[in-house]
């Protein structure tokens, strides 16, 4: 029997496995992997392009904010039911469709002409999320199925080091061709990016426990099916905190996120699109390192709650320091490192989220994840744009009050999960797996 064709709680080998070594060993999550890659990258190719034609057409910061906050509400939208469909559907069969359905939407931009066409750029950007909120509970879902328990930790960081590597080479590079031949090519690129990607996800055979289907009408049942999964949120406090947990960067990292658009439109760093790429680039750069060093260095699993607050604190560190000082190119080594943080306490509450749920309801758990991530990261871009466009307050001093605000944030999230963690460690019994890996 090959690892292809083997259940994931077959036998385990003892600690966690390497990163070549996974891929070299696991072919179904290498070409997992690969694809996810393939579509990543030309998605990435399509963000700087749409941020770009937004500031050409409107030149206002308040647009630019309009697409964020589109595009983050068009992502949490749907996430109510999209869990129930990775739950009762074929995950597999949903990551192909999104792809596909993705691939055909980014070509109507070659439509946009003027400012007159500026819903259509709103239209595709959020008929994107929409297809990406199907993706993603899907493909969080499925991972632990596709990998060995000793596996999943080195899974979730090389996904979301790809993921990170993909904005980095993607909006660098992205960046420079939408400044030399405009963002028709980068379209282009995306389109075949999701269709390539749409072809060798199709071949896969990926295993999953579906929810057997009740009698009545499908939105009846998805209802029901919407309530139960709260209701095990509610009776499983484990996994009600770490589903938190993205959602706490986001209070404050979404807003800053949007500031580092505007710093790159500002002119610090040459011309838009370069300046935008540039910045994009070493966030990247740090959302992949993150992952990498949360694989390595931190290795003792009961630390992980505490540090997820810890890494969100950090995060907002780097950005008070990059309010506070004259911009210049070094601000991107201060990118790297807030970033690094937000990419470790990325990668932790995935994996964390992927151990304390079971795999009939785990899609159900993602959605909600990203469901409150997105929804809060929409709410911080909107206010930052809001206070930009309509007070005195400014790009600077809007970014230290945001870093300010992240700060105390993480640090209050300790405070608050250390009782239920402390009491949820207390009873929780050590598996042979982790005292192999202690």
């Amino acid at each position: 029997m090959t690892l292809e064709q083997a259940p994931r709680d077959m036998q385990e080998q003892p600690g966690e496995v390497g990163f070549f070594e996974l891929l070299r060993i696991n072919p179904l999550f290498r070409k997992f992997w690969f694809a996810n890659a393939i579509s990543m990258l030309g998605e990435w190719f399509n963000t700087v392009a749409l941020f770009v034609l937004i500031e050409r057409l409107t030149n206002s910061a308040l647009a630019i904010g309009a697409i964020f906050v589109l595009r983050m509400f068009a992502l949490a939208v749907p996430q109510v039911f999209t869990g129930v469909l990775a739950d009762r559907y074929s995950r597999k069969w949903l990551m192909v469709a999104a792809n596909v359905a993705s691939a055909i939407l980014v070509l109507t931009l070659f439509l946009v002409d003027d400012s007159g066409d500026i819903w259509l750029i709103y239209a595709v950007a959020g008929g994107l999320m929409v297809f990406h909120a199907v993706y993603v509970p899907a493909e969080n879902a499925v991972l632990p199925n596709l990998v060995r328990k000793n596996e999943l930790l080195t899974a979730n960081a090389l996904n979301s080091a790809t993921w990170s590597a993909s904005l980095a080479i993607g909006a660098s590079i992205g960046g420079l061709v939408v400044a030399k031949w405009g963002v028709e090519v980068a379209f282009v690129i995306d389109s075949a990016s999701f269709l390539v990607a749409a072809i060798m996800l199709s071949v896969l055979k990926i295993p999953q426990h579906k929810i057997e289907p009740k009698p009545g009408s499908f939105w009846r049942n998805a209802l029901g099916d919407v309530v139960q999964g709260w209701r095990i949120i509610r009776n499983r406090p484990e996994v009600g905190r770490i589903i938190t947990a993205k959602a706490l960067w986001s209070c404050f990292g979404g807003g800053l996120v949007y500031m580092l658009v505007l710093i790159g439109a500002s002119g610090e760093f040459g011309e838009v699109a370069a300046g935008i790429g540039i910045l994009f680039a070493a966030r990247g750069v740090g959302t992949g390192i993150g992952p990498v060093l949360a694989r390595y260095v931190f290795s003792e699993r009961s630390w992980w709650p505490y540090l997820l607050g810890l890494l969100v604190s950090t995060c907002g560190l780097g950005y008070l320091i990059i309010g506070l000082f004259q911009w210049g190119a070094w601000i991107t080594i201060l990118i790297i490192i807030a970033h690094a943080a937000s990419g470790a306490n990325w990668v932790l509450s995935t994996v964390l989220l992927q151990e304390r749920s079971e795999d009939e309801w785990r899609g159900r758990m993602f959605a909600t994840d990203f469901l409150l991530m997105t929804s809060v990261n929409g709410f911080s871009t909107m206010a930052a744009s809001l206070l930009l466009e309509y007070t005195e307050l400014g790009l600077r001093n809007a970014m230290i009050l945001f870093a300010t605000l992240q700060i105390i944030s993480g640090l209050l999230w300790i405070i608050l999960t250390r009782p239920g963690e402390k009491k949820y460690a207390a009873l929780k019994p050590v598996s042979p797996h982790r005292q192999a890996t202690a």
